[in-house]
């Protein structure tokens, strides 16, 4: 594959994935750097991870910033479509059908005359009058 065409399909392989997947979300960290500067700003003593367990883990302070902390990276996920792709096989597989012949077995006549009759071969025979 030559250069160029390489660079598109990665171009479009991350779009297809930013797009339709949660990884998108990574676009807006700089909003948690910036809203983390302002809450150092009010509390010079926050760390950073008291910060992200106030605002993913725990509750969160009542400063009247509701919609900055929903402009964070994964407080809300929105997936809009669920795509399939589909790649088909380099190779292609043919399937092919078996022959078969009929097995014909032969199977022998039984008469009636060469099978015994059970109530003579019977242990207890009825009554003759």
């Amino acid at each position: 594959m030559p250069p160029v065409k390489k660079r598109r399909a990665y171009i479009l392989f991350f779009i297809f994935i930013f797009h339709l997947t949660a990884f998108d979300q990574l676009l807006k960290l700089p909003n948690l750097v910036t809203h983390y500067l302002e809450h150092q700003e009010r509390d010079c003593h926050i760390s950073v991870m008291d910060f992200l367990c106030m605002h993913y883990w725990g509750n969160d302070l009542d400063d009247n910033d509701d919609d900055r902390d929903q402009q964070l990276p994964y407080k809300t996920v929105d997936i809009h479509a669920l795509h399939h792709s589909f790649v088909p096989l380099a190779k292609t597989v043919t399937i092919k059908q078996q022959d078969y012949s009929d097995l014909l077995i032969d199977y022998p006549i039984l008469k009636d005359n060469y099978l015994p009759e059970p109530t003579m071969k019977a242990l207890f025979k009825p009554p003759r009058a």
